[in-house]
């Protein structure tokens, strides 16, 4: 199939599609307000004046170029247009008039997006109203876009490679309790909290050897740091900055707790999760819909109500003491994802839903 992406080139989730499509021998285009490049896939760059690090509000010039975007769109004549994110690119695609599309939501583009204003409610509607076909990568996502349209929406998650992420990646021989996150330093995902109760565990249980790892870089980085030193926590955290996926499968694979402690509904998958328990980690989530559904609650996570460092703490402190019982949740993330979330069998179930979306455009289905 010649399949084309209406998204941007720089996103890791849109690199890890075409990156899967390119390897089964697709031919691949992406159509991107953000100049990158991506191996084996055509990219057709859009220049809109507007850079990757602008603000959202800036974001509304892409809605100027939805015409620029159509005579690409018929230059390269794919089988598949697949747009991602409803309200900038999906918008652009809405206003564009090309059909038929599948448009994938993301997250806040559902979650939050709509809550701005009533033009902001209109415009998804108008988003999900006129493409054809629709993804999410959540059912809990897909309620939440329930209420702007009665379309079905198709579920399909993020997968994890299990290649990379397994627990065959675990080399640690010590007595620390090792715990950590792979996340953005921002508000939505909950580090203060993390490092809060942390804080209660270090003066609480001195006889605890708790160690945390903290991957990832945000607009919060630096107001973490002063945050950890603050509450007395400097020589028990380790801020890695930005990781590769291979580092990250390493680091989730070596500690004994996962947490991912988001505060947000528009956390509508956790893909960091995932890679979690695909590595035989079990972890602690948040009480978001999302999050709950990405595990199997008091199976292969432990479920914290969200905003609370001292019910994060007795829970943190909980999974240290009852070790056993932490590795056989472990064993069973591992097992949950291989038959949920491995890459090759989500992506798979996208091909095949293109294939049928295909099929139905030649037989004339609406």
């Amino acid at each position: 199939m010649k399949i084309c992406f209406v998204a941007p080139a720089n996103n890791y989730h849109i690199k890890k599609w075409c990156k899967w499509f390119v390897e089964r021998e697709h031919e691949i285009h992406v159509v991107s307000f953000i100049k990158d490049d991506i191996p084996g896939v055509t990219v057709h760059f859009v220049n809109t004046g507007v850079g990757a690090q602008d603000s959202d509000s800036s974001k509304i010039k892409y809605l100027l170029h939805a015409r620029k975007v159509r005579r690409i769109l018929d230059d390269i004549k794919a089988d598949i247009v697949n747009a991602h994110y409803a309200t900038s690119y999906g918008t652009v695609m809405a206003l564009s008039g090309y059909t038929p599309y599948v448009l994938s939501v993301w997250g806040s583009d559902i979650y939050d997006f709509p809550q701005k204003s009533p033009i902001h409610k209109a415009m998804l509607k108008f988003s999900l109203i006129r493409a054809k076909y629709l993804f999410s990568t959540s059912r809990a996502m897909a309620d939440e876009g329930a209420k702007y349209t009665k379309k079905k929406f198709e579920i399909t998650p993020f997968g994890v490679d299990m290649e990379l992420f397994n627990p065959g990646k675990r080399y640690r021989d010590d007595k620390d309790f090792v715990i950590g996150t792979v996340k953005s330093l921002t508000p939505k995902y909950g580090i203060d909290y993390l490092l809060k109760a942390v804080a209660l565990i270090v003066h609480e249980h001195k006889e605890m050897q708790i160690k945390v790892r903290i991957a990832g870089n945000g607009s919060h980085e630096k107001e973490y740091k002063e945050l950890a030193k603050e509450l007395g926590i400097s020589s028990t955290v380790t801020w890695l900055g930005l990781i590769s996926q291979e580092r990250a499968a390493k680091e989730w694979a070596n500690m004994d707790l996962g947490v991912v402690y988001s505060t947000l509904n528009s956390e509508s998958f956790g893909v960091s999760a995932v890679e979690s328990q695909a590595c035989a980690t079990p972890v602690i989530i948040s009480d978001i819909p999302g999050l709950m559904e990405a595990t199997l609650p008091g199976e292969t996570s432990i479920v914290v109500p969200r905003c609370s460092e001292s019910l994060l703490a007795e829970a943190i402190f909980k999974a240290y003491e009852d070790k056993k019982v932490m590795v056989e949740m472990g064993r069973r993330g591992e097992k949950f994802v291989r038959q949920e979330y491995e890459l090759n069998n989500c992506f798979m179930n996208i091909e095949n839903l293109y294939r049928d979306f295909q099929k139905a455009e030649m037989d004339g289905v609406n």
